[in-house]
């Protein structure tokens, strides 16, 4: 039992020396408050490059994927090895080497994977132990039912199984194709995920699948696409060199989001028609659409209508291009009876993006906004707006985006101003506009602060990624200093990620 007790006592005393002799640790000037005085900052420095981090985003653990690099250091070779961090007092609670080349690790809300030669290995994120290994790459966990799904590790098949979180063994398997991905998921009630792919596929998570819509969602081009691409390979043989599509020419996404209404219906459009599912797979009505116009579109629910707006583009063999044309319109919920169609004059443009308020439909072009009345679809009004050489009309903002006062303190310009409409241009410009599509104020870019982080009591701005200013819940400024952009809050501390270190900042000294 002494033998025993001395070789424990041993090993302990030796993973305490190599937790403290893990980092190289030093305090560093990071920035200066707002009074000039120099903030200082701990600064951990790994002994290998920090190729990727994981935090869960409420644990104390932070996971750190290192690798090694060529003396320059310009460059990963595939030896590494992850390292799971204890925040509060930054001990290694375990290490494994990893290889690279042939694996990934994948923290998906509380589980840690390691996926290595086909097998996917979940880990304790406390010890490192392997719980459980199978060869299922998870696509969807709920973890209230402790149950994921998802398709064979480093492989295309089609094959979907479900699995126990719990044990790593396969609950049901059945096909659902995923050559071009999942458009949307969705838990339509405790037990059922409803997955947009080729229409919509509903799934018991406990016992399987047990209902499906069926719908097109991409049309295969042919004929003229074909013969281009034919001519690609004429003109390398000739030539030599270049890139060219072998398959048939494809346009996909030429759907909708699922719209879910206040009684577990589910409304959904594609390349050909409108429909209302029930919850449990019957057809309530279905409207078809022309596919000549229709792409991908989006859906919303007011009152008793549902409106589409079809944004007049899809993606063509994986890329963007503008397909279909512009146009919205109006459906009774309960009977899908058309109220109107009204196709935008725009045939070269796309929708970029749209909002409502109250009655009034604003749509986004390129350099113009317009608006429609959401009750009878009539053009209320239009405006060019008026931008720089090659800017365009980007996004309207909700939060996130801050100017300062005449004090010098912060403020989110859509809760100061809740009465305006903000409209971001690609060039990071911000414009206001009134309902009635008049210009009242606009910010450069260099007047612009986005929000990166927020934990009700701090706040991140940044106007370029590079220099950062934190400021309290009020928004008035306490210091600055320039970062890279990868960082996280937690426990009042901020921990900021560069290369082959990283450095860590209380926030409560403030």
């Amino acid at each position: 039992m002494k033998r025993a007790l001395s070789v424990s006592f041993l090993l302990c005393l030796f993973f305490g020396i190599q937790a403290q002799n893990f980092f190289a640790v030093t305090d560093s000037v990071i920035g200066k408050t707002q009074s000039g005085n120099e903030i200082t900052a701990v600064l951990h420095k790994t002994p290998d490059r920090i190729y990727r981090w994981h935090w869960d985003g409420f644990s104390d653990n932070l996971l750190l994927e290192l690798r090694e690099t060529n003396r320059r250091g310009t460059s990963f070779r595939n030896n590494g090895y992850l390292a799971m961090i204890d925040l509060n007092d930054k001990s290694i609670k375990w290490q494994r080497k990893v290889n690279y080349n042939n694996s990934e690790t994948k923290l998906q809300g509380q589980y840690l994977f390691l996926s290595e030669k086909k097998k996917n290995f979940l880990l304790d994120t406390e010890t490192g132990s392997t719980l459980w290994e199978n060869r299922t790459d998870f696509y969807f966990i709920d973890p209230r039912l402790n149950i994921g799904v998802g398709y064979p590790v480093q492989s295309m098949s089609n094959n979907l199984s479900a699995v126990d979180m719990a044990t790593g063994n396969t609950l049901w398997k059945t096909t659902i194709d995923r050559t071009r991905g999942w458009d949307d998921a969705y838990m339509l009630s405790d037990s059922v995920l409803l997955v947009a792919v080729n229409g919509i596929q509903a799934l018991n998570l406990p016992h399987g699948k047990s209902w499906e819509y069926k719908a097109s969602t991409n049309q295969k081009k042919v004929g003229q696409m074909i013969a281009v691409n034919v001519i690609g390979i004429l003109t390398d043989v000739l030539f030599g060199g270049g890139v060219y599509q072998t398959a048939p020419d494809e346009v996909t996404e030429m759907n909708s989001n699922m719209l879910i209404d206040n009684e577990n219906n589910v409304i959904y459009a594609s390349r050909d028609k409108i429909s209302k599912v029930g919850s449990s797979g019957e057809i309530l009505w279905s409207v078809p659409l022309s596919t000549k116009i229709t792409s991908k579109s989006s859906l919303f629910l007011m009152d008793s209508t549902v409106y589409m707006i079809n944004r007049g583009y899809a993606f063509y063999n994986g890329g963007f291009s503008m397909i279909g044309d512009p146009y919205f319109a109006a459906f009774n919920l309960n009977n899908g009876n058309q109220r109107y169609l009204n196709v935008i004059p725009e045939k070269k443009e796309f929708i970029r993006n749209f909002q409502v308020i109250n009655d009034l439909l604003f749509l986004v072009f390129e350099n113009k906004i317009a608006t429609y009345s959401l009750s009878d679809g009539s053009l209320q009004t239009e405006k060019i707006i008026g931008l720089e050489k090659g800017e365009q009309l980007d996004a309207f903002v909700e939060s996130g985006v801050y100017v300062r006062r005449s004090d010098s303190a912060f403020m989110d310009i859509t809760a100061a101003y809740p009465n305006q409409n903000w409209m971001m241009t690609s060039e990071k410009r911000v414009i206001s506009l009134t309902d009635s599509l008049e210009t009242l104020i606009t910010y450069d870019k260099n007047d612009i602060f986005e929000k990166t982080l927020d934990n009700g009591y701090y706040k991140l701005l940044t106007n370029d990624e590079k220099e950062f200013i934190l400021c309290d819940f009020s928004g008035s400024p306490m210091m600055k200093f320039q970062a890279s952009p990868t960082m996280f809050m937690a426990n009042n501390k901020l921990y900021v990620f560069d290369k082959n270190l990283f450095w860590e900042l209380d926030l409560s000294q403030f």
